[in-house]
């Protein structure tokens, strides 16, 4: 029998690297991990390290970023496998110049394990996602490296529990949103199949320099086809609604940053069937399952028997609420605060089956109605033109299209106060890293025009969602808020601020006719809404009457965390570390030169405390 392939795994600790490295050395292949030290130390990485090590893979101390021990690690093996995370695509040309060094490897595998990055109908941000993979595998070819490109389609760990409802925490038992018309055909593969069909390949000559699509007959379906079984499996028929493909382009721009790149994939794969949608030619690809039918796959719906038994019928959509602030919140603070309220909204908008009832409950507030649209600048000039106040709540991939409502308010000449859309950290005092650097640097920019242009205004940075952030405890990926065990970033001690969303409206719609917040920043500090990330835990202690293990993560371990992190929970992961070791919610003193704090300015108002907030997970 021939010897098997020694193993290299880059990125082995991640999401899919885990499941990777567990299927190599159950396959008995001589399996080694490049780590670095940190992670053999790490309070939470440290179970899945001694895991390896029982499994008798060989932990090498080593860094992409260190050439040396990246060649060594390369030179001792025959396959280099990186599951790298998205935030670390970039330093995969680093492998490549170290396998081109190495000079003895048989295969490369560079991390993929998504859609097939060369076949694919995508918009932004997923584009540019996609892009960057694509770039690598260009790289790899220049260079003549052998290799294989995994093509695994979804995770359905991560997409099948919730049935792939954005923001939701448990299949839904009520309604389900489809987009386009449910029936492109996607792929759903558990993920130690991934692992498993990954591994076989090393040594098949017939996966070489070729993209191996797994694609095992009983995980394709359509989302049509998928509630079906789910209607079957629960005995119950659910409301189906259907959102038109341009309606969905127009949700993802509006999307908060990191849901719309979700849907930018959702897009891609259940609107342009992109896992599908094109034959697998012998020229370019062969499938998984048909070279290794011995395999015994976890079908979709073994999969979801699971979630039948654990799903108890409550649905709690935190992302979408997140969502929902800069759409409905704002607008029924105003209308119920007296002030005649326009809102500019897109003809297809009024018939769409989502929004209709929101557009109802509007015109029932007494709230006017504008068609309009940010790319028909008349139409904007007009609507501008009839308020004093404009009041910006788009979403991220939409902020360089307020450069538009700026002209527009430049045009009009009217406008006493300009809103743009913020709703977050402070643009101008914050340490972020990517990606969320970049989304503040939009804002910031968004703020700079409007200075330039000599616009009134005022900046709203009112910190987190309470309904984003609470409901969990800020545990990334977590449904509930914990009751063994809390993950903590930093030391714990840097004080952040979460605020009620109709609390953060209020306070916005209070301060539109008041002279001390012109041209300046509004914070929203109510004092019973700061808490540190240790205070927060303890108070939630307090609550449940149990002390949680805690977990403190280093600032140089998270930071490794966001680069190694799929989107969007690098997204995420790089807020908490601007709020929760970087301190930005509250690391500087509010000036009067620059900023006023709106619990001060309006003491009447009631708001929601966080205590009071966390009363409803008890």
């Amino acid at each position: 029998m021939a010897q098997k392939s020694k193993i290299l795994i880059i990125g082995g600790t991640g999401y899919i690297g885990k499941f990777i490295v567990e299927a190599s050395a159950k396959a008995g292949h001589p399996t080694i991990v490049l780590v670095r030290e940190s992670t053999v130390s790490d309070p939470v990485k440290g179970k899945l390290v001694e895991n390896f090590k029982n499994l008798g893979v060989t932990l090498l101390h080593g860094d992409l970023h260190d050439h040396g021990s990246l060649v060594k690690a390369i030179k001792q093996v025959d396959v280099v496998i990186s599951t790298v995370g998205h935030g670390q695509l970039q330093d995969e040309f680093k492998i490549i110049d170290a396998i081109k060094e190495a000079g003895n490897v048989k295969r490369f595998y560079p991390s993929e394990f998504g859609n097939d990055v060369d076949r694919v109908h995508a918009v932004e941000p997923a584009k540019s996602a996609f892009a960057a993979k694509a770039k690598i595998r260009r790289a790899i070819e220049a260079e003549g490296i052998p290799y294989t490109y995994v093509s695994s389609n979804y995770f359905a760990g991560y997409f099948l529990p919730t049935l792939a409802q954005p923001g939701a925490t448990t299949p839904p038992r009520d309604k389900v949103i489809i987009p386009g018309d449910g029936n492109p055909k996607a792929i759903f593969n558990k993920e130690n199949d991934i692992g498993t069909y990954t591994i076989r390949s090393v040594d098949d000559p017939r996966a070489l320099n070729k993209v191996l699509y797994l694609k095992p007959p009983g995980n394709i379906y359509s989302l049509n086809e998928l509630v079906a079984l789910w209607e079957k499996k629960i005995g119950k028929t659910v409301e189906k609604i259907y959102i038109p493909e341009d309606r969905f382009l127009e949700d993802i721009k509006e999307a908060p940053f990191p849901i719309n790149g979700k849907l930018s994939v959702f897009y891609s794969v259940f609107v342009k069937g992109d896992h599908t949608n094109f034959e697998i030619e012998p020229s370019f690809g062969v499938e998984a399952s048909q070279l290794y039918p011995d395999v015994n796959y976890t079908s979709v719906e073994e999969c979801l028997d699971q979630f039948k038994k654990h799903s108890n019928g409550s649905e709690q959509d935190f992302v979408n609420r997140r969502h929902r602030l800069h759409r409905k919140i704002p607008v029924e603070a105003s209308a119920k605060a007296g002030h005649p309220t326009f809102v500019l909204v897109r003809k297809s908008t009024l018939s769409d089956p989502v929004k209709g009832k929101l557009i109802e409950k509007f015109k029932n507030l007494g709230v006017t109605l504008l068609q309009g649209d940010l790319h028909d600048h008349g139409s904007l000039v007009s609507a501008i033109k009839q308020a004093d106040v404009v009041i910006s709540t788009v979403g991220p991939m939409q902020f360089e299209d307020q450069l538009k409502i700026i002209a527009a308010i430049k045009e009009a000449g009217n406008v006493k106060r300009f809103y743009p859309s913020e709703f977050g950290v402070d643009a101008d005092r914050n340490n972020a890293v990517e990606p969320a650097k970049s989304a503040f640097a939009a804002r910031a920019k968004i703020r700079r025009a409007i200075e330039a242009e000599g616009i009134p205004y005022t900046y709203v940075p009112c910190h987190f969602f309470a309904a984003y952030f609470l409901p969990n405890l800020v545990q990334p990926g977590a449904t509930a808020p914990p009751r063994d065990k809390v993950i903590i970033p930093g030391d714990g001690n840097p004080k952040a601020i979460f605020n009620k969303e109709d609390d953060i409206a209020t306070y916005t719609i209070r301060s539109v006719d008041d002279p001390r917040a012109l041209n300046k920043v509004l914070y929203i500090r109510p004092p019973k809404n700061i808490y540190s990330f240790n205070e927060l835990v303890a108070l939630w202690e307090k609550k449940i009457g149990k002390t949680l293990e805690k977990v403190y993560v280093p600032e140089e371990k998270l930071l490794k965390d966001i680069q190694e992190a799929p989107v969007p929970l690098d997204t995420l992961l790089s807020l908490n570390h601007s709020a929760f070791v970087k301190g930005d919610h509250t690391s500087f003193k509010i000036e009067p030169s620059f900023g006023v704090e709106a619990s001060q300015l309006y003491p009447d108002v009631k708001y929601t405390t966080v205590e009071e907030y966390l009363d409803q997970f008890v």
